[in-house]
């Protein structure tokens, strides 16, 4: 099935924001969790480490959709050079993500 250019653009214009908005719902979601997580073994009777594997696993999961959200950033940045290439998009700098964001290494803890 062909598509037109601009029919591609549309869908796309359309697409990437959802997906964009993905992970940040995928990260507010595993937040909450994790402050959930946290009240939880403040009952009583429960020790204090109590879930400690679980807490970890899941900021590591944590750290793996912001590294995702740092792909998708440069996906999207892709696309727009992609767009000016084939004029599918007019140079509408503020539309897009800054390129600067993408300049800091992301924080590693060492072994």
């Amino acid at each position: 099935m062909s598509m037109t250019i601009s029919a591609a653009t549309a869908r796309i214009a359309r697409q990437l924001p959802e997906a964009e908005l993905s992970l940040d719902s995928a990260l507010l979601a595993s937040a909450r969790l994790m402050e959930s997580m946290l009240l939880a073994r403040q009952a009583d009777g429960v020790q204090v480490f109590t879930g400690q594997t679980a807490l970890m696993r899941l900021a590591k999961a944590q750290r793996t959709l912001l590294e995702s959200q740092n792909d998708m950033i440069r996906v999207h940045q892709e696309l727009r050079g992609v767009g000016l290439e084939v004029k599918a998009i007019t140079d509408d700098k503020d539309s897009c993500p800054p390129s600067g964001m993408l300049d800091a290494e992301p924080l590693r803890r060492s072994a």
